[in-house]
């Protein structure tokens, strides 16, 4: 398979009017899974709360169970903090050990555990210059050590489907009906 293709095809079919967003979420998922070679790929926002910022899943590939999932927000707190500082300093979080890395271990207790990961790598996307989400994998069951090309691919595939997400968004959100004649 070719990634490139297949992500062009897939914000293609989107901007196109082929699939809706929905469809198109759970596309770039399954695609960012199997392309990387992770248990898990998903797809988040954050959105500002009162409280701090929250991530919000919008898609979620379960490659063990092969379908797409729902997964809980984040909340704002200190646990998810550090996540988003490495997102926004660094642009990417790679940790072999979830448990273990700095930017992880904080909800890995609460949220990766029980859900059986054990590894995680996260691109960020910004849309306009802000940090407006990730891009996720994880390993379920065993850990994986995550390799620098995994992390383009990975990256790639994200820039790619966040300015067709954003594009589509944008117009949708655009009242294109004609204005009513006043005579």
């Amino acid at each position: 398979m070719n990634v490139a293709v297949e992500t062009q095809r897939i914000c293609a079919m989107l901007e196109h009017g082929a699939i809706d967003q929905r469809a198109f979420l759970d596309r770039s998922a399954r695609l960012v899974a199997e392309a990387i070679g992770c248990s898990r790929a998903g797809i988040w926002v954050f959105v500002g709360t009162m409280n701090g910022r929250m991530m919000h899943c919008l898609a979620m590939y379960d490659g063990v169970g092969n379908r797409m999932t729902t997964v809980a927000d984040h909340q704002p707190g200190d646990h998810v903090g550090v996540y988003f500082q490495t997102l926004e300093q660094v642009g990417y979080v790679i940790a072999t050990d979830a448990r273990t890395h700095f930017a992880t271990a904080g909800f890995f207790v609460e949220h990766l555990e029980p859900r059986g990961v054990e590894s995680m790598m996260a691109a960020s996307f910004s849309v306009n210059g802000k940090l407006y989400g990730a891009f996720t994998c994880s390993q379920v069951g065993s850990q994986i050590e995550w390799a620098r090309p995994q992390l383009n691919v990975l990256r790639q595939i994200g820039a790619r489907v966040s300015l067709a997400l954003a594009t589509h968004a944008a117009r949708t959100a655009l009242d294109t009906r004609p204005a009513p004649f006043i005579s």
